[in-house]
């Protein structure tokens, strides 16, 4: 058997349809008298483990799809349907009060927990945040959701899950997000974050337009700045990408993300003593993070040290508890060495 989740606001034939399958056969599971009736809260309800493979062709059924940029494209049903149900928990409700104390610890616990950058504590930060998003202030939702979207993009990014598991999930959450609070700076980050798994040209210059509308509603937003020099920096936008990671080293000097796009940048203009320098300030900022001691120890073995880019990429390979991050680390080494 497999769990289905019934989102609130919506009737049983709409979701029937946005799942493609017949709706009489999802009333029969749901147990649901009336199908037209809006279900009033969310609720979670078991299918056979084939029911969907009786979905109606695509070509006979309203796809939600809605264009084929990088930010909605190949969006099917079930990614449709995930994006209503937390745009229904991002939005629904009355209640605009500000994050009361226990709302901020919450908030305060899952972001640390998020900054340590490593999968497991990203597992856990994901699980925190989506605890969070059940509050009744939309303004909480909206910084749960964007801390969610981050961390689902992560996973492809920092610990190399595949793209299909990740994006999905972190697109989603980053809607979520930007429905509840469109000018909030780490929902324009998370949707960028989501974006930039993908990696291809049209998917970076839109990572790049979320993460300038980000600083136009908060200038001094030092992950959003960090991350548009590393998005600028893959466009071979240098100089833009320079100008971007200077400001957010200048609004944080610890940030890992514009360290390590500052230590790229170095290395590739033969500045190769800046560029060690700044990855060992990434190392040293934060421990738990594999992937800057792992670039720092490839690089190392590049200049002949190498019993100290050994111990380093042990190090590495010691903080990773998944084989597809201790894939990835690898891989930054080969490239980087």
């Amino acid at each position: 058997m497999s769990l289905l989740v019934l989102p609130a606001g919506q009737s049983l034939r709409a979701v029937a349809q946005k799942l493609g399958v017949a709706v009489e056969e999802l009333q029969r599971h749901a147990k649901v008298a009336d199908v037209e009736a809006v279900i009033p809260v969310e609720r979670k309800i078991e299918v056979p483990d084939g029911f969907f493979k009786s979905r109606t062709p695509k070509g006979q059924r309203p796809e939600a799809v809605v264009t084929d940029s990088a930010r909605k494209g190949g969006m099917n049903a079930w990614l449709a349907l995930d994006i209503e149900q937390k745009r229904t928990r991002a939005a629904g409700g009355v209640h605009r009060h500000k994050a009361d104390a226990s709302e901020e610890d919450a908030l305060a616990e899952a972001r640390r927990t998020y900054l340590r950058f490593e999968a497991d504590s990203n597992e856990l930060a994901v699980s925190l945040y989506d605890q969070i998003t059940l509050t009744h202030s939309v303004e909480v939702r909206a910084r749960a959701f964007a801390g969610m979207g981050c961390a689902h993009a992560q996973r492809c990014l920092l610990f190399g899950e595949p793209l299909e598991r990740a994006q999905p999930q972190a697109l989603s959450a980053a809607k979520a997000a930007l429905w509840a609070d469109p000018k909030l700076a780490d929902a324009h980050l998370a949707m960028a974050l989501a974006l930039e798994t993908s990696g291809t040209p049209t998917a970076l210059a839109e990572a790049k337009t979320e993460l300038e509308a980000g600083l136009a509603s908060q200038p001094n937003d030092a992950w959003c700045a960090a991350v548009l020099g590393r998005v600028l920096q893959r466009l071979s936008e240098v100089d833009a990408a320079i100008a971007a990671t200077a400001k957010a080293l200048e609004l944080d000097a610890n940030l890992v993300f514009a360290l390590e796009t500052a230590a790229r940048i170095s290395l590739a203009r033969g500045k190769t003593e800046d560029g060690l320098a700044m990855l060992r300030r990434a190392a040293d900022a934060v421990p738990t993070y594999a992937n800057a001691k792992m670039m720092l120890a490839a690089v190392l073995k590049r200049l002949g040290k190498a019993s100290e880019a050994q111990t380093l990429r042990e190090a590495a390979i010691g903080l990773a508890t998944k084989d597809c991050h201790r894939q990835l680390l690898e891989r930054i080494f080969e490239t980087q060495a």
